[in-house]
């Protein structure tokens, strides 16, 4: 198997109602050769279902983190990616699944690939979560595309991306960005705590609706993917004027 192999790129099932799902995820993941599975919320429950229908692929099951919520199971991720059916929102940029899929492959660190429930997807606080959005293109007069479909056509894509990336190119490339050293889910979600606090004891929070405000403030600075000395800077400055 490629290189590519070597990425820690997990795929995350978030709110997933039906234990089916989870067998067919761990199906398709395997198939294209992942096997990083993350499950949050306890609708995620593995059964005699999701065995079933895992078929041949039922250790990736075996081994499945499972989360109470999405900000530990995303804590040490450099790269959040969330599907959502919505091709735009809040400012977050849009990628198709071969963009993503590019943008994985030249990742050195651990990636997270959300997946949402199945009636209602992923929520704004979720999405919020995330440092670029995936949008799968459909036919706009039926666009239902069930969990384990979407999840095989990333995982091909992640596939295809990596093997078609010369080993060479995405080494360097991979050990350039490594030396960046990008903040985690886990060093952002302190930057974006002392914002909160700030926008509220300053009394910018009351200016607008303030979940949108916090939000679409999330997202502008998930959106530059700051490194960890750039999020320290600005953490830093920050204390300064925090109690």
């Amino acid at each position: 198997m490629a290189d590519w192999q070597g990425n820690d790129c997990r795929f995350v099932l978030v709110g997933t109602s039906h234990s089916g799902n989870l067998g067919a995820t761990a199906r398709a993941m395997l198939t294209m050769g992942l096997e990083k599975l993350v499950l949050v919320g306890p609708e995620c429950s593995i059964d005699e279902q999701a065995l079933a229908m895992a078929a041949g692929a039922r250790d990736v099951l075996a081994v499945a983190e499972q989360h109470a919520g999405l900000v530990d199971a995303v804590g040490d991720a450099q790269l959040c990616l969330g599907l959502t059916a919505r091709p735009r929102r809040d400012g977050v940029p849009s990628l198709t699944p071969r963009e993503a899929a590019g943008m994985i492959a030249m990742e050195p660190g651990p990636v997270a690939v959300l997946f949402g429930r199945e009636r209602t997807g992923l929520t704004n606080d979720e999405l919020a979560c995330c440092h670029r959005l995936v949008h799968i293109p459909a036919n706009p007069a039926y666009p239902a595309l069930n969990l384990a479909a979407a999840v095989q056509i990333m995982a091909y894509e992640i596939l295809i991306a990596s093997a078609e990336q010369p080993a060479e190119d995405n080494l360097a490339v991979r050990t350039r960005r490594a030396e960046e050293r990008l903040a985690t889910g886990a060093h952002l979600e302190g930057l974006h705590q002392q914002m909160e606090w700030l926008a509220d004891h300053s009394g910018y929070a009351a200016r607008a609706p303030r979940e949108v405000m916090l939000r679409r403030l999330r997202n502008f600075i998930n959106r530059a993917r700051p490194t960890v000395d750039e999020v320290d800077l600005l953490r830093g400055i920050l204390k300064r004027v925090l109690p």
